[in-house]
């Protein structure tokens, strides 16, 4: 029932996460949003820190931390209401989540199939995987909720 519950879950984030716009979209203006919102609304920082019951300088300060990528989130959440806003925070994956964990599971069997290989050619012994017995593999170990323990973050990046 559990894996069941994860392949459904994975599934329907997926369909919601396919419904957003490109991660292009969201990039960040180099300036930061605060202040190129703030800006082209014509409010100063001073008017900014006014609706957020901070002082000009805190306002500066936070739209320069915001620029760095330093900014925390409740600091971002009351600027953009105090803007009008709303802020949202998420992950955009790079490609679907099946296709991320297909590729994990891929790199496990690929490096698991090449370790036995090669231990089956120093005992002069032949390993060949048929297509569908590695497919059949790989769906297997899609469902395992070990996945992620096979490999270390280092590793999956190759």
């Amino acid at each position: 029932m559990k894996r069941e519950s994860r392949v459904r879950d994975r599934r329907t984030l997926d369909n919601r996460l396919n419904k957003l716009p490109k991660k292009e979209e969201f990039a960040v203006p180099p300036q930061g949003w605060i202040k190129s919102i703030r800006e082209a609304l014509g409010m100063s920082a001073a008017d900014l820190g006014n609706r957020m019951g901070i002082a000009r300088q805190s306002v500066l300060t936070l739209e320069e931390s915001e620029s760095q990528g330093r900014a925390g989130m409740d600091s971002l959440n009351r600027a953009a209401e105090a803007l009008d806003c709303t802020f949202i925070y998420g992950f955009i994956p790079n490609s679907s989540l099946e296709s991320i964990l297909r590729n994990q599971v891929v790199k496990i069997v690929d490096q698991s199939m090449g370790t036995v290989s090669h231990s089956m050619k120093l005992e002069d012994q032949a390993t060949k995987l048929t297509d569908s017995a590695y497919e059949d593999l790989v769906t297997e170990l899609m469902n395992s909720p070990k996945v992620w323990h096979s490999m270390n973050p280092k590793q999956n990046s190759k």
